[in-house]
């Protein structure tokens, strides 16, 4: 064979074999940062397990973990705001929801919980427009959380009116589901304080149709029958309560109001 020939198929293999080395790091390259994005994201379900089961302390080491392996995490970040958020630290609750949409703005969630940070802080405007953000987006599916969200915020700020708005919205959204509970709730709240009993009954009825553990609402309902001095339905209502939440302090309560209507038979 030719020497030009021999030369040739030479430089082929040795360029062939550098090829194939090069692919093996690489491809390792590769391996190792799929296995550390697997591995941030186990130690960020660590984190979210422990904000549910309230071990805060353990969420807050959990996480912190993971922001300094992945700084660059918009989930790390949201993760860390919920824990200050829990911890009733609102400042650094907002500071890292902040820094989560700076990293990643699409996130709505992120938006709906820094305007609760907010509205804990009394900045109502602020709270407001991140509400507003979640209520436009077509696409978020916690609409519904956020309408609720802007009326114990209109609640809050003194705009009655503008809070019930917001609760009927919900209502004409979810129908007769669960989820229109708590707007009933609050509406029967509004009517509670303007002494408008009847009219809080009814709300309330509608609450514990759509949730039979609703012990807020029972004891509410309770209250109300009470003012109409209907001392039997009221009875019945703080007896669900307690049945449902004896061991809290409302729970407590509810079987005091019980006993009182029972001295008056007596």
């Amino acid at each position: 064979m030719p020497l030009k020939y021999c030369l040739a198929l030479l430089l082929a293999v040795c360029i062939t074999g550098a090829a194939a080395c090069g692919a093996g790091p690489r491809g390792s390259r590769r391996g190792a940062q799929a296995t550390s994005e697997s591995h941030i994201q186990a130690i960020i379900n660590v984190g979210l397990v422990a904000i549910r089961t309230g071990d805060y302390a353990k969420a807050l080491q959990t996480l912190q973990e993971a922001e300094r392996l992945a700084p660059a995490n918009a989930d790390v970040k949201h993760h860390l705001g919920r824990t200050f958020y829990q911890l009733n630290d609102m400042d650094k609750a907002v500071g890292f929801y902040l820094e989560a949409l700076a990293l990643d703005p699409t996130k709505t969630d992120i938006h709906n919980n820094l305007g609760l940070a907010y509205l804990n802080k009394k900045e109502y405007d602020k709270a407001r427009a991140e509400f507003q953000v979640c209520i436009d987006d077509l696409t978020y599916s916690n609409a519904n959380m956020s309408r609720y969200n802007m009326g114990l915020l209109e609640e809050a700020s003194g705009a009655p009116d503008k809070a019930a708005d917001q609760y009927h919205q919900i209502i004409a959204s979810a129908g007769q589901t669960p989820a229109a509970g708590p707007a009933y709730y609050r509406l029967a709240y509004l009517d509670y304080q303007k002494a408008l009993f009847r009219e809080a009954v009814d709300y309330l009825t509608a609450a514990v149709r759509q949730n039979q553990d609703f012990a807020d609402a029972f004891f509410l309902l309770g209250e109300c029958y009470e003012k109409l001095g209907m001392k039997d339905e009221a009875a019945e209502a703080y007896g669900r309560c307690v049945v449902i939440d004896a061991s809290s302090l409302r729970g407590v309560e509810a079987q005091k109001r019980v006993r009182n209507i029972m001295k008056d038979y007596n």
